[in-house]
């Protein structure tokens, strides 16, 4: 059963994503969600903190919580944002069983039905920039067809088609080598690329459950990565 602070928030998330609530609007005040629900104060304060981190509302004083514009949040997990001139193509989509080895390096539970399907991430000039592999829980992506990705890719599908909403990602880079194996998968065949640069990580929705594990391999003159390095 979901906890109180849970189903304020997917209410108030519901009120968001169908426009009921436009971005610079206010949402119902804690007084209000209170007599709805018939809650205390504290699973509505939690709601609202979340959705505060989340930078998907701020607190105005003298307002109360207003919808902040929708689309600056999560666009660190969007490849459509990192590489804005650049075409996906996925191909082979199957559906694996999670065993017990492969349930400890993607979180997800043992027995559990996967998706799995292949990306390919390619510039306009054909430039391959990276090669995927990715595994999602079948039963929160039901409808998910490859058809759909290739339309408009993963992150739509989320944003638009199911209730979660990404938070976070973990990531562990590797240089690969030996990666004719890899590169099978994808039918790619270039004698030219003897390593790979390895994003090994998963994305998690706001209530720390998994909702993607994937593998991106990188082509090492395309891997970039830029951040802030801050003193604890």
């Amino acid at each position: 059963m979901d906890k109180k602070w849970e189903i304020v928030f997917d209410y108030l998330m519901y009120l968001i994503r169908e426009n009921k609530v436009h971005p610079g609007e206010v949402l119902p005040s804690q007084n209000m969600l209170k007599t709805k629900f018939k809650y205390s104060e504290q699973p509505i304060r939690i709601a609202f903190n979340k959705l505060i981190e989340l930078k998907i509302v701020k607190s105005v004083n003298g307002k109360g919580f207003v919808v902040q514009d929708k689309i600056k949040n999560n666009l660190l997990f969007s490849f459509r944002e990192l590489f804005p001139d650049s075409i996906n193509k996925y191909t082979y989509f199957n559906e694996i069983n999670c065993d017990t080895k492969f349930s400890k390096i993607s979180g997800y539970q043992e027995g559990s039905v996967l998706l799995e399907f292949h990306c390919t991430r390619m510039s306009n000039d054909k430039k391959v920039i990276l090669f995927q592999i990715s595994y999602l829980l079948k039963e929160k992506f039901i409808g998910l067809t490859l058809e759909k990705l290739n339309n408009n890719g993963l992150m739509h599908y989320i944003e638009n088609n199911t209730n979660s909403i990404v938070s976070h990602a973990t990531k562990k880079i590797n240089y690969v080598k030996n990666v004719e194996d890899i590169l099978d998968k994808f039918d790619h065949f270039d004698e030219s690329i003897d390593a790979l640069i390895l994003d090994e990580g998963k994305v998690y929705d706001i209530f720390g459950e998994v909702l993607e594990y994937r593998k991106s391999y990188y082509k090492p003159e395309e891997f970039e990565w830029n951040f802030i390095e801050w003193r604890k």
